[in-house]
């Protein structure tokens, strides 16, 4: 299953968007698994990890996107620099000008059957090596990975609110 052009576009805008708030994104990916037909939307750069930054890309998310398009992109998942998927994937794959095309791979132990990595065009940082200054718990998420830096945010839930 491709991923529609207008939604690519909408979600390099996106990325525009949430670059101009100054925040620090080092990935920005949308993957599908094996044995889902929708797509996953990750976003991972320093101290990304809050309800603030949660509340504020899901806010940009619906004035972009259609409740159809929406629809595709169930899911939003926002990782801190420290995660280890966000460090292998930008170990994995290089992002030269344009989006990259990932096909049936395994990253992770999650087995990815296509995905699209968009380019950051951020400066080389070690973001493993800088620690978490302000990690804030959000008691509102609905899914929530308590052994890792990761919040995961059901965007057609909070489309429909």
């Amino acid at each position: 299953m491709e991923l529609e052009i207008t939604i690519k576009e909408k979600l390099e805008k996106l990325l525009s968007e949430i670059r101009a708030l100054r925040k620090r994104v080092s990935l920005f990916v949308v993957l599908q698994r094996e044995d889902r037909d929708t797509w996953d939307l990750i976003i991972g750069g320093e101290n990304l990890r809050t309800k603030e930054n949660l509340d504020l890309i899901i806010k940009i998310i619906k004035k972009l996107f259609k409740k159809d398009e929406i629809v595709k992109l169930p899911r939003l998942i926002l990782l801190n620099s420290s995660h280890p998927l966000l460090n292998s994937i930008n170990r994995a794959f290089a992002v030269g000008g344009g989006v990259v095309k990932i096909e049936n791979t395994r990253i992770d132990n999650v087995f990815i059957k296509n995905a699209y990595l968009f380019p950051v065009y951020s400066k080389s940082i070690d973001y493993t090596a800088q620690k978490e200054k302000h990690e804030v718990e959000e008691e509102s998420v609905e899914i929530k990975d308590t052994k890792s830096s990761s919040t995961t945010q059901p965007i057609i839930n909070k489309y429909q609110q």
